[in-house]
């Protein structure tokens, strides 16, 4: 009975320690930083070698909270949108100048509005994560194929028209 128990007591511990083992640590820094990629993030490009390239559209989004699950929604409702504004979005923008005794006011007003957008066959490319002052950071940039993308443009400037 005491082997038995030896036996049970030994494989629970490694499990234990190989359920560590896939865990991931998140990164926590001591200044705000960005991946280079979301810095510089294309809306469109080319992937793949001579005869295998494919041509993407790329949205990127960023995310911040003190929960994990809320930046990554926030990363991911970010970089969706930015999709969304690409094929379906119109923008409406009024800026007004005024002149009272010799003194200048200006209002600018810029509105994106997006209606229902179907987002179809986009991959999460890359995605990081870190720690900075008690939050949250992630990146996200997402790809879709390029002819995915027009179509969808497409479509959309055809609903406009009807």
């Amino acid at each position: 009975m005491k082997g038995i128990m030896k036996t049970v007591a030994a494989v629970g511990l490694a499990s234990m320690l190989g359920a560590c083992s896939t865990m991931t640590t998140i990164a926590e820094r001591d200044t705000y930083a960005q991946p280079k990629w979301y810095a510089d993030c294309a809306q469109a490009g080319t992937e793949g070698w001579f005869w295998w390239e494919k041509e993407y559209a790329y949205a990127c989004g960023a995310g911040e909270s003190i929960y994990q699950q809320a930046a990554e929604e926030q990363m991911y409702a970010i970089a969706m949108n930015n999709f969304a504004k690409r094929i379906n979005g119109t923008v409406n923008s009024e800026t007004t100048l005024e002149f009272k005794n010799e003194s200048k006011e200006t209002n600018t007003f810029i509105s994106y509005k997006v209606k229902d957008t179907p987002i179809t066959q986009h991959i999460e490319e890359d995605r990081a994560t870190y720690v900075y002052a008690g939050k949250q950071y992630t990146f996200v940039k997402l790809r879709m194929p390029k002819d995915v993308f027009d179509a969808l443009v497409a479509e959309s400037k055809a609903q406009r028209v009807n």
